[in-house]
C-alpha cells in the first residue's frame, strides 16, 4: 500500500507540475486570464470552432495539448483520430452528447481509457439525459463486472459550461476500487485538501480542490 501511495503522491505532483509550468504564451490560458479579469477583446470572445482547437482547449497546458491525440466520438460510440499525436492524452469534445453542458471538451491522460470513454458515451446515450438513469445503468454494469475501468492513477480533465466564455475546469485522478485507507486519504470532502470520492467503486476518484 506504500507503493501505491507513492505512486498517487508521484502522479498528482507531476500533473500539478505541468500546470504550473505552463508557458504563458498559451492563448488557451492567455483566455482565461482575460475571462477572471474581464478583459476580454470580441475577437477573443468568439467561440472557438475548429474540431481540432476545441478539443484541445481541455488538455491542462500548451505542452500536454501539442503532444494530444484528438478523437471525434460517432453515434454508434466508435471514434476517428482527427490528428494522431505523440504522447498519450487523447482529447475530444463532448457536446451534443446527452447530458453534457452546451460547451463541453475532455481530456484522459491514457489512451487505455477509450474503452471506458466508449462505454460512457453509450451510457450516456441509453440514459437520454436522465442522471437517475445514468447512475442506474453505471450501478448496474459494476455489479455485474462489466464496468469499464479507468487507468488506474490516470487523469481525467473536463472543461464544460454554457460557453466558451463562462466554461469551468475540473480535474480528478481516477482510483476506480481503491479505499482512502489504501492510499491515506479521507473519504469525505470536509478535510479541507485532495480526498477520495466514491471510494471503493469502479468510479473511485481523487478530488482535488479548486480544480
Amino acid at each position: 500500500m506504500k507503493l501505491i501511495s507513492l505512486f498517487v503522491l508521484g502522479v498528482m505532483a507531476v500533473a500539478m507540475s505541468a500546470s504550473a509550468q505552463a508557458q504563458t504564451a498559451d492563448p488557451r490560458l492567455a483566455q482565461e486570464r482575460n475571462l477572471r479579469h474581464g478583459a476580454m477583446s470580441a475577437s477573443a470572445q468568439a467561440q472557438t470552432t475548429d474540431p481540432i482547437a476545441k478539443a484541445m482547449l481541455a488538455a491542462p497546458n500548451e505542452a500536454l495539448a501539442k503532444e494530444a491525440t484528438v478523437v471525434k466520438w460517432n453515434s454508434d460510440f466508435t471514434y476517428e483520430v482527427l490528428r494522431q499525436g505523440t504522447g498519450r492524452m487523447v482529447c475530444y469534445d463532448l457536446t451534443g452528447w446527452p447530458g453534457e453542458r452546451p460547451w463541453s471538451v475532455e481530456c484522459t491522460s491514457s489512451e487505455a481509457n477509450l474503452p471506458r470513454i466508449a462505454q460512457n458515451r453509450k451510457f450516456a446515450a441509453m440514459a437520454g439525459g436522465d442522471e437517475k438513469k445514468l447512475e442506474e445503468l453505471v450501478a448496474a454494469a459494476a455489479k455485474d463486472g462489466t464496468r469499464v475501468l479507468s487507468e488506474v492513477g490516470s487523469m481525467w480533465y473536463n472543461f464544460r459550461g454554457n460557453d466558451e466564455a463562462t466554461a469551468t475546469r475540473h480535474t480528478v485522478i481516477a482510483m476506480p476500487n481503491i479505499r482512502g485507507s489504501e492510499i491515506g486519504l479521507p473519504e469525505v470532502s470536509d478535510s479541507g485538501g485532495i480526498w477520495l470520492m466514491q471510494a471503493g467503486t469502479p468510479e473511485a476518484h481523487i478530488m482535488l480542490p479548486g480544480r
